[in-house]
């Protein structure tokens, strides 16, 4: 049984985690392609990528850049659809970020003047149904951000270890997105554009 052990550095959680469930959850978007969405071709890019791609579109009087898990962006450069995938299997600070889709979607349109950005969530559907997110889940929606729950798909789990606790969190190792659902929000998206 894989597993994966919390308190040690502060980036090998998402290491150990959020890498898999972003490769898993985003399998089917493959980083250089163009796509065709709502009549518009837009090119998926992944996090390193995007700031790359979109450099010369930078206000200069921003230094930091941001890396969005997932990010299709149209030819013309004028719209850009975000994803940020998050994964959560034990209380910590990912479930926080999905409080902060508003204000990250307001730092993108800072950062980058001129350009149309829309944003979505992708969280495990294991962690996040918990009655305590229903409140940034509306919030979020209330400002046009989506979030699209990946369902455990199979009978694979991995094993979290904590080491001060000693305690073990079993979890699902593998995931499903509705594929429609997300390329239908995305075309709606590109039509409003």
């Amino acid at each position: 049984l894989p597993h994966m052990i919390s308190h040690g550095d502060g980036g090998s959680n998402t290491n150990a985690s959020g890498l898999p469930f972003e490769k898993c959850v985003l399998r089917n978007h493959i980083p250089g392609k163009t796509y065709n969405i709502g009549g518009k071709d837009y090119v998926y890019i992944r996090q390193g990528n995007f700031t790359n791609h979109m450099s010369d579109l930078k206000d200069a009087y921003w230094e930091h850049d941001k890396k969005p898990d997932g990010a299709y962006v149209s030819s013309d450069r004028k719209t850009v659809i975000l994803f940020e995938c998050k994964h959560q299997i034990i209380p910590g600070s990912v479930d926080e970020k999905l409080r902060t889709g508003p204000c990250l979607l307001e730092e993108y349109r800072h950062l980058y003047p001129g350009v149309n950005f829309h944003l979505a969530f992708i969280v495990n559907d294991w962690w996040f149904r918990q009655k305590k997110y229903e409140i940034p889940i509306k919030f979020n929606e209330k400002y046009g951000i989506k979030v699209f729950f990946a369902k455990h798909g199979d009978v694979s789990w991995k094993m979290h270890i904590n080491r001060k606790t000693r305690k073990w969190t079993l979890f699902p190792a593998y995931y499903t997105l509705d594929e429609s659902e997300v390329n239908h929000w995305m075309t709606e998206r590109s039509l409003q554009s």
